[in-house]
């Protein structure tokens, strides 16, 4: 005989866990306020340990809800899988992925059309945002460095790096001649409130000394600096494979011959528990197919370290 909270009471420390509100969560789970406090009493007694504590101005988790929600959450969903399995021959698999927003908008998006023509049966949801701790996600692609991705530990794949040219759009260029790089404003990538290393590691490799005047434009994303630089609002030193597209119709041009080894990139990451869910495996064989296709279709020349 299995000990264990009902199931009532699970969905509903989930659902309060989402909505950090007993209320909510009663109007979610069609309950009454009451009877969700009630419940939540009853499944902490069960535990013999506070899940929440409870101020005035809201719910906060205590160190045992935040062990126990992603147990809850990977219990619930291998369970309603098993059930809806059951209910259909073929059942729709609800994919949800968190994807750094400029590798989401230029290069997975454009692609997602070939994993449903392969398997219909999949409802993706496509989320481009930061990671945030409780996020409910089955897979994720995320951007940073390697190390970063070992702290991820086997959760974390990694992916490719960056590789880094200098471009900048021919509306720049008078009688054929681009201005001086440090003429120009430089276009910078925010990483939270600083910036992305991309202009010194260009300096670096070309041997030049960077511009010690602070010109430049800093924006959120890649994609925002991408649609500056179209523009001719400045220089920028931007990942190849995300600028590719504006490269080969010419509304951006290569500058310089260097390309650079960046030390960030692309990483997989999949929640614990979820690495065997059959909607996740066909997402990460298909993303590894495609990202080799992908590298095979223009390969790129010899990089700068």
């Amino acid at each position: 005989m299995r000990k264990l909270p009902s199931l009532n009471m699970l969905r509903l420390f989930e659902e309060t866990c989402r909505t950090l509100s007993f209320s909510k969560a009663a109007d979610a789970l069609f309950m009454t306020q009451s009877a969700a406090s009630r419940q939540m009493r009853q499944l902490e007694t069960f535990l013999g340990k506070d899940l929440f504590v409870r101020s005035h101005s809201g719910l906060l988790l205590t160190p045992e809800a935040i062990q126990l929600l992603p147990v809850v959450r990977q219990s619930l969903d291998l369970l309603e899988e098993g059930v809806r399995g059951v209910q259909q021959h073929n059942p729709r698999q609800h994919l949800r992925l968190q994807v750094a927003p400029t590798f989401a908008t230029r290069w997975l998006a454009p692609r997602l059309v070939t994993l449903r023509q392969q398997h219909r049966q999949l409802q993706i949801m496509l989320i481009s945002e930061a990671r945030q701790k409780y996020s409910d996600f089955d897979c994720a692609i995320r951007f940073g460095s390697q190390e970063e991705a070992q702290l991820a530990g086997a959760e974390g794949e990694w992916l490719c790096h960056e590789t880094l040219v200098l471009v900048g759009s021919p509306l720049l260029m008078l009688d054929g001649v681009w201005p001086d790089i440090n003429l120009m404003p430089q276009l910078h990538i925010l990483n939270g409130d600083s910036r992305l290393d991309n202009w010194t590691r260009w300096y670096q490799a070309c041997g030049e000394a960077p511009s010690l005047e602070d010109n430049g434009l800093a924006f959120s994303t890649q994609d925002q600096v991408i649609n500056a630089c179209v523009t001719g609002a400045g220089y920028a030193v931007l990942d190849r494979a995300m600028v590719r597209n504006e490269l080969n119709n010419g509304v951006l041009m290569q500058i310089a011959p260097q390309m650079l080894a960046s030390a960030n990139g692309y990483w997989l990451e999949v929640p614990g528990g979820k690495q065997t869910l059959p909607r996740v495996t066909v997402f990460r064989d298909w993303l590894m197919t495609e990202m080799q296709r992908f590298n095979a279709a223009a390969p790129l020349a010899s990089l700068t370290l």
